[in-house]
């Protein structure tokens, strides 16, 4: 007599309690059992042939039977492929709602696509065919393993340039969700590190100081690398940053001189734009009164002109008693009374 359990094992890695106790006893019926006939194991493929792929590419999976002959190849076979993931170790089913069906005499292998790739794809890959026999499915045993590593799973990180207390520094900004990493410091084609630090436990950035260049001009990286289940993986490294010796870094933080010296030129410039329309415009106004005031002044003159006459003073020698001088004297003054300003001669007032 046997006594048989089972127990199942959660994605979180935890166990279940056990099953029920099954017991067996032995058949006493002498009937001969008919042995399940056993089916040789397929082989797998891959493209590519590595099984290195990056984040965004496509596995394409291949399952192939051995060509000797197989039992009753009439039946359906089906093709599943399953996946032992690395980070958990959980081996599941993928793509059976997809998995190739295949009648006939000449079996076909079973074609699986993957992706495209988004990084929790890594893992070992094995696959499997199943045959309907007397009614019952019979699996095939398990084929080779084909390994897959999904490369560049990291986001690119950024890299700026930025002063902090009265020091430049370059920041190196990783993805938040990979807090803790370890960051490092790269000139442009260099293969080893200027420096590295780790970040504090729930920080994505380092700050690293500008080191001491040798040229007057170089461009420096970053790269931040993680443990992605039970290996370390390594991010892309960011674009390059230009950093100048010298004039690069300005000698008054928290000034931008330029920015200073080019918005005072342009004040000066529109002081000066501003001067020279007021010029012109008062020369234009005092030309234009100028211009008035001599055409009224012509105006004047033609119509003091317009009331002139000719008077025809004739001088005779004339020989008059003191009596008389005296007498005209005192004519010629109140002549001189009635003197008109608005014209040069006037007829004499009787």
């Amino acid at each position: 007599m046997n006594l048989f359990c089972c127990l199942y094992k959660s994605q979180d890695g935890f166990y279940s309690a056990f099953s029920p106790y099954l017991q067996l006893e032995h058949q006493k019926d002498t009937t001969p059992t008919h042995a399940i006939p056993s089916f040789p194991s397929p082989v797998l493929y891959v493209q590519p042939s590595s099984g290195v792929v990056q984040c965004g590419d496509t596995l394409s999976f291949i399952c192939t039977v051995p060509s000797h002959p197989l039992p009753q190849l009439n039946k359906p076979v089906t093709f599943f492929l399953r996946r032992t993931a690395e980070q958990t170790g959980v081996t599941s089913v993928i793509l059976q709602p997809q998995a190739s069906h295949v009648s006939g005499w000449e079996p076909q292998p079973g074609v699986f696509t993957v992706g495209p790739v988004r990084g929790g794809e890594e893992g070992e890959y094995t696959c499997l065919y199943q045959i309907t026999n007397r009614g019952q499915l019979v699996n095939s045993t398990v084929s080779n393993v084909v390994q897959v590593t999904v490369t560049d799973v990291l986001p690119v990180p950024s890299l700026v340039l930025q002063q902090q207390t009265d020091v430049w520094h370059l920041l190196c900004i990783g993805s938040p969700q990979y807090p803790g990493a370890v960051f490092s410091l790269y000139l442009e084609d260099y293969e080893f590190p200027v420096g590295s630090h780790t970040a504090k436990a729930f920080q994505n950035q380092v700050a690293f100081p500008v080191p001491v260049q040798d040229t007057p001009v170089a461009l420096y990286q970053c790269q931040y690398s993680v443990f992605v289940g039970k290996k370390r993986s390594d991010s892309k490294r960011s674009l390059p940053v230009v950093v100048t010796r010298g004039n690069s870094l300005p000698s008054s933080p928290g000034v931008d001189w330029p920015l200073v010296l080019g918005s005072f030129s342009a004040g000066v410039l529109f002081l000066a734009a501003l001067a020279l329309v007021a010029v012109v415009v008062y020369r234009k106004i005092k030309a234009r009164a100028e211009e008035k005031k001599k055409r009224q002044d012509a105006q004047f003159w033609t119509q003091v002109h317009g009331k002139d006459h000719v008077v025809d003073l004739t001088l005779r020698r004339t020989s008059f008693p003191s009596q008389e001088w005296t007498s005209r004297d005192t004519e010629t003054a109140h002549r001189s009374s009635l003197w008109n300003p608005f014209s040069t001669f006037t007829a004499p007032v009787l």
